[in-house]
């Protein structure tokens, strides 16, 4: 097996990776560092405990799509191709064929859950979990330590997509309102609705502006605030998505640096 790794910095400078706490990045470097030639990696939860990490990182790789996970423990990075290009002398073919027959590629070199994995209701669920006990849910306000991910076989599972991991999402970016305590059929067909409609915004950049506004908060004193099924109402979301929600404060301050921008560029 080849020795050394290297990292796309199309990759690495984006804004969906630097976004992330320094200890996500971290584990991302470290899991890269340690993957097989085809980067797969069989022991996640050692180097998370190596690294002085903990499972709330991987979750976030997980749903931000740069690691792809199986039910075996299994992980595997999702741009490794466009990272590694390791010579045919010193390549070594991974020990995870089962994985890897469950992976496409697509036309920009990344991995991707094959078709009739992401969209078959009869596929076993896609998870990776820190010990035997696969009956841990949500423990009130964020998901149990003891399960890292819980994919339901009902869902999208494109690039591991957990509904759990929406919710966790949600609670953590959303302080200023109610944290959900229970998810149920009719919440999963809204975080799959949701998910079709935000297109490229993920559900991370999504929460932040409703936390950002003072009206979607109650801040403004005009209402209580809003809730989960309700940002993730198809109507709700689309206006949040536009923007109408955004403060009008933040819109002057917008546009007065566009019309400077504007008058500096023509003068």
């Amino acid at each position: 097996m080849a020795e050394k790794r290297m990292f796309t910095k199309s990759i690495i400078d984006s804004d969906r990776f630097l976004e992330m706490p320094l200890s996500t990045q971290a584990l991302y470097f470290h899991l890269g560092m340690r993957a097989d030639d085809e980067g797969f990696i069989n022991s996640p939860k050692k180097i998370i405990r190596a690294v002085n990490c903990n499972e709330d990182d991987l979750r976030l790789l997980i749903a931000k799509g740069f690691v792809i996970c199986f039910d075996t423990g299994i992980i595997a990075i999702t741009h490794w191709k466009l990272h590694n290009h390791i010579q045919k002398d010193r390549f070594k073919p991974t020990l995870y064929e089962e994985e890897k027959s469950l992976l496409d590629e697509n036309n920009r070199k990344e991995y991707i859950l094959k078709t009739a994995v992401s969209n078959s209701m009869d596929t076993k669920c896609i998870q990776i979990v820190s010990n035997a006990d696969t009956k841990n849910r949500l423990d009130k306000n964020r998901i149990d330590k003891d399960s890292i991910v819980n994919v339901s076989t009902a869902v999208d599972v494109r690039n591991a997509f957990d509904y759990h991991v929406v919710v966790d999402l949600f609670n953590s970016v959303c302080v200023s309102l109610p944290k959900v305590q229970k998810l149920n059929d009719k919440r999963r067909k809204l975080i799959v609705n949701a998910d079709k409609l935000l297109g490229e915004m993920t559900f991370e950049e999504l929460f932040r502006i409703v936390e950002n506004s003072d009206f979607l908060t109650g801040r403004n004193g005009k209402w209580s605030g809003c809730g989960f099924d309700w940002i993730l109402n198809p109507a709700n979301l689309t206006k949040i998505i536009e923007g109408n929600y955004i403060n009008k404060e933040s819109l002057t301050v917008n546009s007065t640096a566009n019309t400077q921008r504007n008058y500096d560029e023509e003068f």
